[in-house]
């Protein structure tokens, strides 16, 4: 097959307009976020002043994500006060205090201020910070408040909230706390799950990249068989 000249240009032109469309495409797709995946983990309500550890495996930033199931309860006063993973009283028999409510941490805890018996995950040179926030989707304000508590696809920076956090380096070890003056008198645990990483499809953007960059190859390929024939006729 002999291409003539003016369907030649217009092959050429397709090729190079399919090649440009499909590099800008796919430059501007959406890289997907790595995922910290914790280990499955059981952390005592006694493990205050240190708790399980676990090591990170690769280089994560603030845009990366952490996804994490935890359950059950933890009691901070002999048995007559238990907490969610968000510090939120679930179980309660002390005057004064009340189901659905939180009480700050004092003078002493890991992290005073912060919801007492919440579960903290940190290190000495990150700090600690709770995993789950204090809210109405984790109980705050309910007279039913959940013992099963998720987070799904959270970025890694809306949990690390100090100043200047530039996310996670390979080889960083984390632990797990709970946030309290003293261990003597509690008990109960949480039991933490990581979710499998999820396998999401490609953006639609990246498709229709792929799909006009192999336009612009089809081009090409036809323009090069043209030469060919050419020159053996």
């Amino acid at each position: 097959m002999i291409v003539g000249g003016g369907g030649k240009n217009s092959l050429s032109k397709i090729a190079i307009a399919s090649s440009a469309i499909a590099f800008s495409t796919l430059a501007i797709s959406p890289v997907q976020a790595a995922q910290l995946i914790i280990p499955n983990t059981t952390v005592l309500g006694t493990n205050v002043f240190s708790g399980p550890t676990f090591t990170v495996s690769q280089n994560f930033l603030p845009s990366d994500t952490l996804s994490v199931n935890v359950s059950g309860t933890v009691d901070i006063w002999a048995g007559t006060l238990a907490m969610n993973a968000a510090g939120i009283i679930t179980q309660t028999t002390q005057p004064g205090f009340s189901v659905g409510q939180t009480i700050a941490a004092g003078s002493g805890a890991t992290r005073p201020g912060q919801p007492s018996g919440s579960l903290l995950i940190g290190n000495s040179t990150l700090g600690f910070f709770p995993l789950f926030s204090a809210n109405a989707a984790n109980g705050l304000g309910s007279a039913n408040p959940p013992t099963n508590l998720s987070l799904s696809g959270v970025p890694l920076s809306s949990i690390f909230t100090n100043v200047g956090f530039t996310g996670i380096a390979n080889g960083t070890v984390l632990q797990f706390r709970i946030n309290d003056i003293n261990s003597s008198d509690n008990s109960g645990q949480f039991v933490i799950s990581s979710p499998p990483p999820s396998t999401s499809t490609p953006e639609p953007s990246t498709i229709l990249g792929l799909g006009v960059l192999g336009l612009g190859a089809f081009c090409q390929r036809k323009l090069s068989q043209g030469k060919k024939s050419k020159q053996d006729n």
